[in-house]
Protein backbone atom coordinates (compact mmCIF):
# COMPACT_ATOMS: atom_id res chain seq x y z
CA UNK A 1 0.00 0.00 0.00
CA UNK A 2 1.50 3.54 -0.93
CA UNK A 3 0.45 7.11 0.55
CA UNK A 4 -2.08 7.00 -2.08
CA UNK A 5 -4.18 4.30 -1.60
CA UNK A 6 -4.01 0.49 -2.19
CA UNK A 7 -2.58 -0.64 -5.43
CA UNK A 8 -5.04 -2.19 -8.13
CA UNK A 9 -3.61 -5.83 -8.61
CA UNK A 10 -3.54 -5.65 -12.58
CA UNK A 11 -0.24 -5.92 -13.42
CA UNK A 12 1.61 -2.77 -15.20
CA UNK A 13 2.14 -4.66 -18.67
CA UNK A 14 -1.27 -5.36 -18.80
CA UNK A 15 -2.69 -1.69 -18.31
CA UNK A 16 0.13 0.63 -19.70
CA UNK A 17 0.79 0.76 -23.41
CA UNK A 18 1.37 3.27 -25.77
CA UNK A 19 0.46 3.99 -29.46
CA UNK A 20 3.30 2.63 -30.98
CA UNK A 21 2.86 -1.68 -30.73
CA UNK A 22 5.56 -3.70 -29.03
CA UNK A 23 5.92 -7.21 -27.16
CA UNK A 24 5.20 -7.85 -23.84
CA UNK A 25 5.08 -10.71 -21.40
CA UNK A 26 2.12 -10.40 -19.26
CA UNK A 27 2.86 -12.09 -15.48
CA UNK A 28 0.57 -14.90 -14.25
CA UNK A 29 -2.76 -13.22 -13.00
CA UNK A 30 -5.38 -14.37 -10.37
CA UNK A 31 -8.61 -13.26 -11.64
CA UNK A 32 -12.28 -13.35 -11.05
CA UNK A 33 -13.93 -14.28 -14.49
CA UNK A 34 -17.54 -14.89 -16.24
CA UNK A 35 -17.88 -16.24 -19.85
CA UNK A 36 -20.75 -15.74 -22.24
CA UNK A 37 -21.36 -15.71 -26.23
CA UNK A 38 -22.74 -13.08 -28.41
CA UNK A 39 -23.28 -8.98 -28.89
CA UNK A 40 -21.57 -6.48 -26.66
CA UNK A 41 -24.68 -4.88 -26.43
CA UNK A 42 -26.44 -7.36 -25.46
CA UNK A 43 -28.81 -8.00 -21.97
CA UNK A 44 -26.09 -10.67 -21.17
CA UNK A 45 -23.22 -9.04 -21.60
CA UNK A 46 -24.50 -5.96 -19.41
CA UNK A 47 -25.95 -8.43 -16.77
CA UNK A 48 -22.50 -10.55 -16.59
CA UNK A 49 -20.17 -6.77 -15.84
CA UNK A 50 -22.41 -5.71 -13.70
CA UNK A 51 -22.40 -8.68 -11.64
CA UNK A 52 -18.69 -9.04 -11.89
CA UNK A 53 -18.34 -5.53 -10.91
CA UNK A 54 -20.63 -6.45 -7.97
CA UNK A 55 -18.74 -9.70 -6.72
CA UNK A 56 -15.32 -7.98 -6.93
CA UNK A 57 -16.52 -5.09 -4.49
CA UNK A 58 -18.20 -7.50 -2.47
CA UNK A 59 -14.69 -9.25 -2.30
CA UNK A 60 -12.95 -6.12 -2.05
CA UNK A 61 -14.93 -4.72 1.28
CA UNK A 62 -15.39 -8.29 2.90
CA UNK A 63 -11.80 -8.78 2.83
CA UNK A 64 -11.37 -5.26 3.91
CA UNK A 65 -13.77 -5.63 6.90
CA UNK A 66 -12.47 -8.88 7.69
CA UNK A 67 -8.40 -9.02 6.99
CA UNK A 68 -7.56 -5.00 7.05
CA UNK A 69 -6.14 -5.27 3.15
CA UNK A 70 -7.70 -3.48 1.04
CA UNK A 71 -6.96 -3.45 -3.06
CA UNK A 72 -7.78 -0.88 -5.61
CA UNK A 73 -10.30 -2.20 -8.33
CA UNK A 74 -8.25 -2.32 -11.44
CA UNK A 75 -10.01 -1.58 -14.95
CA UNK A 76 -12.24 -4.42 -16.84
CA UNK A 77 -10.80 -7.10 -19.16
CA UNK A 78 -12.60 -8.52 -21.87
CA UNK A 79 -11.16 -11.51 -23.64
CA UNK A 80 -12.86 -11.87 -26.85
CA UNK A 81 -12.54 -14.42 -29.88
CA UNK A 82 -14.84 -15.35 -33.19
CA UNK A 83 -15.18 -17.80 -35.99
CA UNK A 84 -12.75 -15.54 -37.46
CA UNK A 85 -10.87 -12.34 -36.00
CA UNK A 86 -10.24 -8.92 -37.25
CA UNK A 87 -8.32 -8.76 -40.72
CA UNK A 88 -7.65 -5.45 -42.45
CA UNK A 89 -11.10 -3.88 -41.68
CA UNK A 90 -13.04 -6.43 -41.99
CA UNK A 91 -14.78 -7.20 -38.15
CA UNK A 92 -16.47 -10.42 -37.36
CA UNK A 93 -19.87 -10.08 -36.93
CA UNK A 94 -21.09 -9.81 -33.28
CA UNK A 95 -23.23 -13.07 -33.05
CA UNK A 96 -20.25 -15.40 -33.56
CA UNK A 97 -18.02 -13.52 -30.98
CA UNK A 98 -17.56 -15.60 -27.91
CA UNK A 99 -16.36 -13.47 -24.50
CA UNK A 100 -14.65 -13.38 -21.22
CA UNK A 101 -14.31 -10.57 -18.74
CA UNK A 102 -12.50 -10.41 -16.10
CA UNK A 103 -11.50 -8.15 -12.70
CA UNK A 104 -7.92 -9.29 -11.30
CA UNK A 105 -7.51 -9.84 -7.95
CA UNK A 106 -4.80 -10.52 -5.04
CA UNK A 107 -3.02 -13.86 -5.36
CA UNK A 108 -4.02 -14.48 -1.73
CA UNK A 109 -7.81 -14.80 -2.68
CA UNK A 110 -9.35 -18.42 -1.92
CA UNK A 111 -12.39 -20.14 -3.41
CA UNK A 112 -13.41 -19.93 -0.31
CA UNK A 113 -13.76 -15.74 0.04
CA UNK A 114 -14.91 -16.08 -3.59
CA UNK A 115 -17.88 -18.22 -2.32
CA UNK A 116 -18.99 -16.14 0.50
CA UNK A 117 -18.78 -13.08 -1.44
CA UNK A 118 -20.99 -14.75 -4.05
CA UNK A 119 -23.48 -16.22 -1.56
CA UNK A 120 -23.88 -12.88 0.65
CA UNK A 121 -24.55 -10.76 -2.72
CA UNK A 122 -26.86 -12.95 -4.20
CA UNK A 123 -28.93 -13.61 -0.39
CA UNK A 124 -28.96 -9.71 0.28
CA UNK A 125 -32.71 -8.84 0.37
CA UNK A 126 -32.91 -5.67 -1.52
CA UNK A 127 -29.03 -5.62 -3.11
CA UNK A 128 -28.45 -5.39 -6.65
CA UNK A 129 -27.49 -9.29 -6.94
CA UNK A 130 -30.51 -10.85 -5.78
CA UNK A 131 -30.66 -14.20 -6.40
CA UNK A 132 -28.33 -13.43 -9.70
CA UNK A 133 -27.69 -16.52 -11.58
CA UNK A 134 -24.80 -14.17 -13.22
CA UNK A 135 -23.02 -14.02 -9.79
CA UNK A 136 -23.40 -17.38 -9.39
CA UNK A 137 -21.57 -18.24 -12.54
CA UNK A 138 -18.45 -15.79 -11.55
CA UNK A 139 -15.16 -17.84 -11.20
CA UNK A 140 -11.83 -17.55 -9.68
CA UNK A 141 -8.73 -18.93 -12.02
CA UNK A 142 -5.35 -18.28 -12.75
CA UNK A 143 -4.03 -16.82 -15.91
CA UNK A 144 -1.29 -18.38 -17.02
CA UNK A 145 1.64 -16.02 -18.00
CA UNK A 146 1.68 -14.90 -21.71
CA UNK A 147 3.28 -13.37 -24.23
CA UNK A 148 1.18 -10.56 -26.35
CA UNK A 149 1.33 -7.73 -29.33
CA UNK A 150 0.41 -4.86 -27.04
CA UNK A 151 -0.86 -1.08 -28.45
CA UNK A 152 -3.12 1.65 -26.89
CA UNK A 153 -5.82 2.21 -28.60
CA UNK A 154 -6.89 5.57 -28.63
CA UNK A 155 -11.08 6.42 -30.49
CA UNK A 156 -13.75 4.08 -30.99
CA UNK A 157 -14.30 0.58 -30.26
CA UNK A 158 -14.93 0.43 -34.03
CA UNK A 159 -11.88 1.47 -35.31
CA UNK A 160 -9.28 -1.20 -33.41
CA UNK A 161 -8.95 -3.41 -36.59
CA UNK A 162 -5.94 -0.40 -37.47
CA UNK A 163 -4.64 -0.71 -34.26
CA UNK A 164 -4.45 -4.49 -34.43
CA UNK A 165 -3.06 -4.43 -38.07
CA UNK A 166 -0.11 -2.45 -36.37
CA UNK A 167 0.32 -5.41 -33.75
CA UNK A 168 0.01 -7.62 -36.60
CA UNK A 169 3.09 -5.40 -38.29
CA UNK A 170 5.30 -5.18 -35.38
CA UNK A 171 4.80 -8.67 -34.65
CA UNK A 172 5.72 -9.80 -38.15
CA UNK A 173 8.74 -7.57 -38.67
CA UNK A 174 10.00 -9.75 -35.60
CA UNK A 175 9.10 -12.89 -37.21
CA UNK A 176 6.55 -13.71 -34.92
CA UNK A 177 2.94 -14.16 -35.91
CA UNK A 178 -0.30 -13.78 -33.71
CA UNK A 179 -3.59 -16.49 -32.13
CA UNK A 180 -7.01 -15.47 -33.42
CA UNK A 181 -8.37 -13.98 -30.32
CA UNK A 182 -7.48 -10.63 -28.47
CA UNK A 183 -8.04 -9.05 -24.93
CA UNK A 184 -8.69 -5.64 -24.61
CA UNK A 185 -8.52 -3.72 -21.17
CA UNK A 186 -11.10 -0.83 -21.22
CA UNK A 187 -8.97 2.24 -19.51
CA UNK A 188 -12.29 4.74 -20.23
CA UNK A 189 -15.58 4.46 -19.10
CA UNK A 190 -17.86 4.93 -22.38
CA UNK A 191 -20.56 5.96 -20.23
CA UNK A 192 -18.25 9.34 -19.38
CA UNK A 193 -15.83 9.74 -22.10
CA UNK A 194 -16.62 10.84 -25.99
CA UNK A 195 -15.76 7.59 -28.17
CA UNK A 196 -13.06 9.40 -29.78
CA UNK A 197 -11.22 10.16 -26.46
CA UNK A 198 -11.97 6.04 -25.09
CA UNK A 199 -8.61 4.02 -24.20
CA UNK A 200 -7.93 0.57 -24.69
CA UNK A 201 -5.38 -1.27 -24.40
CA UNK A 202 -4.85 -3.85 -27.16
CA UNK A 203 -3.22 -7.55 -26.59
CA UNK A 204 -2.85 -10.36 -29.27
CA UNK A 205 -1.37 -13.48 -28.40
CA UNK A 206 2.13 -14.04 -29.51
CA UNK A 207 1.47 -17.58 -31.15
CA UNK A 208 4.30 -20.21 -29.70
Amino acid sequence: MTASGPLTPAPKELTTATRKPDVVTVPARWVLALSGEGSPRSADFAASIGALYGVTYGLKFSRKAATGHDFKVGPLVGIWQAAREHAGTAVPAEDTWRWTVQMDVPRDVTQKDLAETVNAAVAKRGGKLEGSEYALRVALVEVPARRFGRILHVGPYADEPASFGAIGAALQSEGLSREPWHIEVYMSDPGRVAPDKLKTVLLAPVKD
